[in-house]
């Protein structure tokens, strides 16, 4: 009786020394790349994304991993858009599941240049507006953090969040 009250003691201990660890230090990992990769692939088959390192902490009180990585690049043919961070968070009974689900994202990016982001946009997205936005913006930089939700299907809900910053625009209405 001594040695099973023993045992548990000693599993309980490492434990929560495991979940202490994962939630102030994490892992980090290149596991999860392809299935972000493949997620940013079905958006548009064009669409290619760069990763680093995946930092993933634990969150206990919510069961969720959040997952973090530092300066990727999304690129489309020719054209490359910076990324500062992508921050995602996944519940971690969808670990369990043969899909695993994301929750939320958040995407901070580094400074870019709107005529870039706008041609960017252009090669994923025909519409006229952004032939128009492309002509009459001359120069300027943006600074974006972008807030999505997913379903349980995994498609981008309506309730997303855009922030950002715009400085040293021209903007000229009479071309």
């Amino acid at each position: 009786m001594k040695i099973f009250l023993k045992l548990i003691a000693s599993f309980i201990f490492f434990l929560s020394i495991f979940v202490i660890y994962m939630s102030v230090v994490g892992y980090e990992t290149k596991r999860f790349n392809n299935q972000i990769i493949k997620k940013v692939e079905n958006i548009n088959k064009d669409l290619k994304i760069e990763l680093n390192e995946i930092k993933i902490i634990l969150d206990p009180l919510n069961f969720k991993l959040k997952a973090k990585t530092i300066g990727s690049r999304l690129k489309n043919k020719n054209k490359t858009l910076e990324i500062q961070s992508i921050k995602i968070q996944i519940p971690i009974k969808s670990l369990f599941n043969e899909k695993t689900l994301i929750e939320s994202a958040e995407i901070s990016t580094e400074t870019l240049k709107i005529n870039d982001l706008i041609s960017f946009i252009r090669v994923l997205n025909r519409s006229p507006e952004f032939y128009f936005l492309e002509k009459i913006i001359n120069k300027g930089f943006l600074i974006a953090d972008i807030e999505l939700n997913f379903d349980k299907d995994g498609k981008i809900k309506n309730d997303y969040k855009i922030n950002g910053l715009v400085k040293d625009t021209n903007i000229n209405v009479l071309e």
